[in-house]
């Protein structure tokens, strides 16, 4: 979403820039009956929130920026300001090789609500209106010769394991190819916190109505936050907070050699319909029984508000905790998705999308609904998320019921 004002000419200045401005609002709805009542005022679950951006892309001399100016703010907190470098690096080379220093956004894969092979980026998806992405700070050699490229990326070189896996220092193989109407995309990684991953996706058009990707990738080592496991004959006690970020009530689980794969398909017609379809398996991602488990020590937590020489803080703050578990980049393991999008093939500025989301053994469902006008450079755009599912299911623990959200871009 964004409008963009030009400055004048200054091209033949070595300055070549462009601005973009946004306004952005969620307003959220937590479940009356969630189980994690209790400990909701201390975590972001349930408030409305909205951020007005300033963006500034294009060239500065040699120098290739993206730099974004946000003021935020939630319900119930003060409004922060922010300013982030998305992009600032240098791009040169002749021929066939290419050489880039600097902070770049490297995202890629073929999926649309999951993608294995992005593990440079590791951008999330299926987001509302997303902000823009961060760049990674990098060195990169790329080489192009006909139909092939790959590129060679060290990413993070300061670094060696981060604050997250996007953040780790790592050095990066990616590989592309095109045969007939079949691209090919192959990736190999290293990094301190998952060791080796390689990779593999294609993208096909057999006919000009119809397209199909699919994408696969197996770790070395992987990691999932999961709940703290306890004997059954365990003094409910220990399932309290100790303190304000007690690290015991979710750990972090070290796995050996998951697997992520995706198949997709998308099928468009010429009256401006498209249907895509997706299902994808994610090894990283919590288990069914993991989940259950976050239930029962709900459940447990609960039942121990009120009892007597049983702190209160001790039991919102673990409430408030374990809801850090939903912060996992997939939740659950496997997911199908559905999406019908429409675009007016007059010309009109309309378009609209419906996005289903179905998590099968018991992971419940999210449905969004969104719709966006767009004239020359004003964007208007909206829409709708509701969750739902089965008692204890993941989309039915989490604290929120549904999610109405908007935005707004104008250049002048």
């Amino acid at each position: 979403m964004g409008g963009v004002l030009a400055l004048p000419a200054q091209a033949e200045n070595g300055i070549d820039l462009t601005y973009t401005s946004r306004v952005v609002g969620e307003f959220h709805q937590l479940r009356s009956d969630s189980p994690f009542a209790a400990g909701l005022a201390r975590t972001g679950f349930g408030r409305d929130n909205g951020r007005f951006e300033e963006e500034v892309r294009g060239k500065l001399g040699p120098v290739s920026l993206l730099l974004t100016g946000s003021h935020s703010g939630q319900e119930g907190q003060k409004p922060k300001a922010r300013l982030v470098a998305n992009e600032v690096f240098i791009d040169f080379g002749s021929g066939a090789d290419r050489f880039t220093v600097g902070k770049k956004i490297l995202s890629g894969d073929v999926g649309y609500g999951f993608r294995p092979i992005d593990v440079v980026q590791r951008e999330a998806r299926m987001q509302l209106i997303p902000k823009t992405l961060e760049g990674i700070p990098n060195l990169m050699w790329e080489h192009y010769s006909g139909q092939q490229a790959w590129s060679l990326i060290l990413a993070n070189p300061d670094q060696n394991r981060g604050a997250d896996a996007s953040k780790d220092g790592s050095l990066t193989l990616r590989y592309y190819n095109r045969i007939g109407a079949t691209d090919l995309h192959g990736v190999a990684r290293y990094s301190s916190r998952y060791h080796l991953e390689t990779g593999a996706a294609f993208s096909s058009v057999p006919e000009s109505s119809l397209e199909i990707h699919g994408s696969f990738l197996i770790q070395q080592r992987g990691e999932r936050t999961v709940p703290i496991r306890l004997p059954a004959n365990a003094n409910p006690i220990l399932l309290l907070a100790r303190s304000a970020d007690d690290p015991n009530i979710l750990v972090s689980e070290s796995l050996k050699n998951p697997a992520k794969a995706l198949l997709g398909a998308t099928w468009t017609t010429d009256n401006g319909w498209s249907v895509l379809a997706e299902t994808w398996w994610d090894g990283t991602a919590p288990k069914p029984s993991d989940w259950q488990n976050l239930a029962r020590q709900t459940q447990i937590r609960n039942a121990m508000l009120g009892m007597p020489g049983i702190p209160a803080e001790g039991v919102s703050g673990a409430l408030a905790l374990s809801t850090r578990m939903f912060q996992n980049p997939s939740p659950t393991r496997r997911g199908n998705l559905l999406r019908v999008s429409w675009t007016d093939p007059a010309g009109s500025g309309w378009s609209t999308a419906l996005d289903v989301l179905q998590r099968p053994q018991g992971g419940g469902w999210t449905a969004t609904l969104s719709a966006a006008w767009v004239a020359d450079k004003l964007r208007i755009e909206g829409g709708y998320r509701r969750y739902g599912g089965t008692t204890n299911s993941f989309y039915r623990l989490l604290p929120e019921r549904q999610v109405f959200f908007a935005g707004f871009s104008l250049a002048f």
